[in-house]
């Protein structure tokens, strides 16, 4: 009897868990801006502008160098690589969740929830120090969830594209 070889599983971060209309502005924020940091060149930009016009030039430039550094953190230490959908996709995966309930509940001061949600996707010291600067940037997210920008049109990119992959 032979034993039939094992495939590596597929990695279901990227498997959409729900609709970006139906998160809360913290997490809806939160896809969004890992979408567009992700992303890069201009998009990337698009975040820093948008961190100084809700925190002002000087603030708003620190949490953006935070929040750079609280991504390039996540992408080094993820348990596998992550996993989003595209700047105009409508809905978001089981990374993009994960992710946005970290930052939704470091912002509100959940230290416990916001470790716990870290650990799911990050390895050992880093999801630490990933809650530490979430709850550093707290007070941006927050003033963003109150300027939501309408929600992206509705498209959904090829599932075979890096953007999810």
């Amino acid at each position: 009897m032979t034993i039939p070889a094992r495939k590596s599983p597929p990695n279901r971060g990227g498997a959409a868990v729900g609709q970006l209309q139906e998160l809360p502005p913290v997490e809806l924020s939160a896809v969004l801006y890992l979408r567009a940091w992700c992303e890069g060149g201009a998009h990337r930009y698009g975040v820093l502008q948008d961190f100084r016009l809700l925190m002002g030039d000087e603030i708003g430039q620190q949490q953006f160098e935070d929040f750079d550094a609280l991504m390039r953190l996540c992408l080094s230490t993820a348990r596998c690589p992550l996993m989003r959908h595209g700047l105009t996709c409508r809905c978001f995966g089981g990374h993009e969740s994960v992710f946005a309930q970290m930052i939704a509940a470091a912002a509100g001061q959940d230290r416990e929830d916001a470790m716990m949600f870290a650990a799911t996707f990050l390895t050992g010291e880093a999801a630490w120090q990933a809650v530490q600067i979430a709850e550093g940037l707290g007070q941006c997210f927050l003033r963003s969830a109150q300027h939501t920008p309408d929600q992206p049109r509705p498209t959904h990119p090829n599932l075979t594209t890096q953007t999810r992959h």
